[in-house]
């Protein structure tokens, strides 16, 4: 897989007025795609990127919380 430039959505909580997730957005590279379980169903498997944030950590965030950056 090549890795490749995106932002990620962390530290994530819905806003019920707004029907929206907000959090921190940050920079990183999707090295992998893997499945783990889904919080707050333990019996089903979602689809997360394993990423390389920007600060040199790694982080697995679920798949609809990673968009990619456009490359010029």
């Amino acid at each position: 897989m090549q890795n490749i430039s995106v932002e990620c959505l962390i530290g994530r909580s819905w806003n019920i007025s707004t029907r929206k997730w907000e959090g921190t957005l940050v920079n990183g590279t999707l090295i992998d795609i893997s499945t783990q379980s889904e919080e707050d169903n333990s019996g089903k498997l979602i689809p997360v990127g394993i990423v390389l944030l920007d600060d040199d950590t790694f982080q697995c965030i679920p798949m609809e919380f990673i968009t990619k950056i456009n490359s010029i």
